[in-house]
């Protein structure tokens, strides 16, 4: 008898959410209506017990990470267009060329799919020629998260680390209007990641057309993260700084910086200098892996055998 899962979080391709190695076990595996007379019995459809598909992972596939160390998450927010999907193809394609991230060496992928699927519009294989990353779309409510494996060169770590890509509509509606359903994802990349990497886009505060909105909506995330925030790293990023922007604005946003976000690093990134992108992402690398994080010992202590005592370390992560 052909059988299914009717857990909402349960997908035929993936391992059983609830934990059972053996699926008869789950009490939502269950029988599909019996085959009426006559009609054709379909083979059934063979599963793939990998937790993930190669793509973009969803915020309920991190868990999956957790099995080997705790992964660190580098958040790109900006506006619309402030190159944040750029970015992360960049930093792909320099992997790819150079095996490393600073101190930092390539060491395999969980969403390799969802990598190439960006980096596919800057190759040039023909015809159409190359081009940036289509725009991310809005859709849903979740951001898609990339992932690379990363040894250091010197102390041999392993170290998972996460990129989000997320539209930057949604941190524009989070900006003005945080507790907006349509801005959930948003707050999940700033209240998750480890280190922020806040995007200022040259380019659009250079184009008089896009000078005022563009402005505005900087300002106000900029605002917005300097309330929110109270534990990340957060670094200021212009990006394609090799086109100049008015003097005014540039002094008016760095102003706004050093109000709301005086203790954020500050970088600019331009392609004609491609080791400026490296090293900022090399650089939230290594203040993710360093950061440190309180945390409350939830158990009491029960003994005092050191052994049966040890509740882990609670004071970095």
């Amino acid at each position: 008898m052909t059988r299914r899962c009717t857990h909402e979080n349960c997908f035929p391709d993936t391992t059983c959410a609830l934990g059972h190695i053996d699926r008869a076990n789950c009490e939502y595996w269950k029988e599909q209506d019996i085959a009426k007379e006559g009609e054709v019995k379909q083979p059934e459809t063979p599963t793939n017990d990998l937790p993930w598909n190669g793509y973009a992972l969803g915020t309920s596939d991190i868990s999956v990470l957790g099995g080997r160390g705790q992964p660190r998450v580098i958040g790109l927010i900006g506006p619309s267009n402030s190159g944040k999907t750029s970015l992360l193809a960049y930093i792909y394609m320099w992997l790819i060329k150079h095996g490393k991230i600073g101190d930092w060496r390539f060491a395999g992928s969980w969403t390799l799919g969802g990598w190439e699927s960006i980096v596919q519009y800057g190759r040039w294989i023909g015809e159409p020629p190359p081009s940036f990353p289509p725009h991310t779309t809005s859709a849903g409510r979740h951001p898609g998260v990339l992932h690379i494996a990363l040894r250091h060169s010197v102390s041999g770590n392993l170290r998972d680390v996460m990129f989000t890509d997320a539209p930057g509509e949604w941190f524009t509606q989070w900006a003005r209007v945080p507790g907006d359903p349509n801005a959930v994802g948003a707050r999940w990349v700033v209240n998750n990641s480890d280190v922020l990497l806040l995007l200022i886009d040259s380019k659009a505060l250079a184009t008089p057309e896009e000078l005022p909105q563009t402005r505005r909506a900087t300002r106000d995330l900029i605002e917005r993260v300097g309330a929110e925030n109270t534990h990340q790293r957060v670094t200021i990023v212009w990006t394609k700084d090799d086109i100049d922007v008015p003097d005014t604005t540039r002094n008016a946003l760095e102003r706004a910086c050093s109000e709301f976000l005086p203790r954020a690093d500050k970088r600019r990134t331009t392609v004609n200098m491609p080791g400026t992108i490296e090293q900022c992402f090399a650089d939230a690398i290594n203040a993710a892996e360093n950061r440190t994080r309180l945390v409350e010992a939830i158990e009491t202590r029960q003994s005092n055998d050191p052994f049966l005592a040890f509740r882990g370390i609670h004071v970095s992560a």
